[in-house]
C-alpha cells in the first residue's frame, strides 16, 4: 500500500497551464459539435487516422468504432478495395510499437490477405506526426495466429493483445519508414539514440512525398 502510495510526481496545479488549455478545449469543443463528435478520444483518434491514411493516399475513413480503420479503390483488378489498420504511437513512449488488441483468429486471418496494409504513426505533442512505418506482410498474420493459439492454449481470462516494435516491421516484415515532419536524415539520427531502433538502415528511411 505504502509503495502504491509514493508513486507519481504530483506538482502544484499551474492556473495559467490550465488556462490556456481549457481555451484550446474550447476551440475543440465547438469542432465536436458542429460533426457531432462528442466522444474526445475517438474524436482525435479519427483526425490522427485521417491524416495518416491520407498521406498513405488513402480516400476513406471508417468512423464506426470496430473494423479496419481507411480503404481505397484497389489497383488490382481482382479485389474490389485496399484495406489499411492504423496504429499510433507517441513520440515520448517508452518503445514504439503496433498493439493489436482484443486479438482473435478472425483478426489474425484478415492480415493474412493480400489488400490489407499497416501503418504505425509516431507523433510528437498534439498534431505533429514524425514519421510513419508503412507495407504489408502475410507474415504477420502468421504472428499473430500463432500468438491468439498460445493465448488460448494458457487458458487465460485477460484480453489476448499482441505488439510488434518497429524493428521487426522494417528488418523482418520488409516495411518502410515514411518521415512526415523530419528529414529522412533526422528520423535516422532518432533511431541511433533509441536502442529498439538502431539497426534500421537508413536506406529503409524514405520521404512521404517519395511514396
Amino acid at each position: 500500500m505504502k509503495e502504491l502510495l509514493e508513486k507519481g510526481d504530483f506538482k502544484k496545479i499551474d492556473e495559467a497551464f490550465l488556462t490556456q488549455s481549457l481555451t484550446v478545449f474550447q476551440d475543440i469543443t465547438k469542432i465536436q459539435q458542429k460533426y457531432n463528435k462528442f466522444d474526445t478520444d475517438t474524436f482525435i483518434n479519427e483526425v490522427r487516422d485521417s491524416m495518416t491514411a491520407k498521406y498513405l493516399k488513402y480516400t476513406h475513413i471508417n468512423i464506426a468504432k470496430h473494423g479496419l480503420d481507411a480503404k481505397r479503390q484497389s489497383k488490382n483488378s481482382v479485389l474490389k478495395f485496399d484495406y489499411l489498420e492504423v496504429k499510433t504511437a507517441s513520440y515520448d513512449a517508452e518503445s514504439w510499437k503496433t498493439i493489436f488488441n482484443d486479438t482473435t483468429l478472425e483478426k489474425a486471418n484478415l492480415f493474412k490477405e493480400q489488400n490489407i496494409e499497416l501503418a504505425l504513426s509516431v507523433w510528437r505533442a498534439a498534431s505533429e506526426l514524425l514519421f510513419i512505418v508503412y507495407g504489408k506482410n502475410t507474415g504477420i498474420g502468421n504472428f499473430l495466429e500463432e500468438k491468439v493459439k498460445q493465448f488460448k492454449k494458457s487458458k487465460k481470462t485477460v484480453r489476448s493483445t499482441q505488439s510488434i516494435s518497429i524493428s521487426p516491421l522494417v528488418l523482418k516484415y520488409g516495411f518502410n519508414v515514411y518521415s512526415v515532419n523530419k528529414t529522412p536524415d533526422e528520423i535516422y539520427n532518432l533511431f541511433q539514440i533509441r536502442s529498439d531502433c538502431r539497426k534500421i538502415p537508413r536506406n529503409k528511411i524514405l520521404r512521404i512525398e517519395d511514396l
